[in-house]
């Protein structure tokens, strides 16, 4: 546990060392103040958040079931080749060529927005074709539609992976034994949702990762709609825990 008073002390003897004038030493009191202050509230901030979000919006623990989609690699590389772009070789490669295919609105940058959460990624860039971007757009509306329809509040999904290089998926291959070699992530027209979580968004600047079965039986079921207005093709990775979704 901290010692205030010693804090306070230790503030207070590095402002007056200086011998300000009087009318300066009032001000540097109230700053040194305001910082332990803050200090404070962002260490409490965490704990106390969390608290309130467990007791307003309960997890649901219950076992998550998703719709077993099986549009397999072959049926996703075809659409891909066909709509996406070629594939980079490489991490210089992708450097190299990107500022002329996101001039030419061949690629745009996916980042976090209301409706989906962009991980960490490790073996992809945050790139899509402007047609699977908005699929993306588009499951994050029809999923949010359905939230409403259930009174269940605001949910963003999560993306575990986009645009891959053909070094990138070699490196992955060497820690998932379900990467393929040919991967329509290659294309840009792909991208995994993560299904194991979904991020609740319950106040302003809050967000809280959640094992919400319900919520996300209902991103399964958005997904599943898209798919058979033929916007695009999907399989269930169980080792994953993603949605494989490629445009059509």
């Amino acid at each position: 546990m901290l010692d205030w008073s010693s804090l306070l002390g230790q503030l207070k003897k590095n402002i007056f060392k200086y011998r300000l004038k009087p009318e300066y030493q009032r001000k540097f009191k109230i700053g040194a103040l305001s910082i332990v202050g803050i200090i404070v509230v962002l260490m409490l901030w965490g704990p106390v958040s969390t608290k309130i979000d467990s007791i307003v919006n309960p997890t649901s623990y219950g076992r998550i079931k998703v719709d077993k989609y099986r549009d397999y690699n072959a049926l996703h590389l075809k659409y891909a080749r066909r709509n996406g772009i070629s594939a980079f070789k490489s991490s210089a490669d992708f450097h190299q060529r990107l500022d002329d295919l996101l001039d030419k609105d061949r690629l745009v940058k996916i980042k976090s927005n209301k409706y989906y959460v962009v991980k960490h990624l490790s073996h992809s860039y945050p790139y899509l074709t402007p047609r699977a971007e908005q699929l993306l757009e588009d499951i994050g509306k029809r999923f949010q539609k359905k939230l409403r329809e259930h009174n269940m509040g605001s949910y963003s999904y999560q993306i575990s992976s986009l645009l891959r290089t053909k070094e990138s998926q070699s490196r992955l291959k060497t820690s998932n034994v379900n990467a393929s070699s040919n991967t329509s992530h290659l294309y840009g027209t792909t991208f995994d949702i993560a299904y194991s979580s979904v991020v609740k968004r319950s106040f302003p600047f809050m967000k809280f990762e959640k094992q919400d079965a319900r919520a996300i039986k209902l991103l399964s079921e958005a997904i599943g709609e898209l798919r058979r207005e033929g916007r695009c093709v999907v399989v269930t990775e169980r080792i994953e825990k993603c949605f494989h979704i490629t445009v059509r």
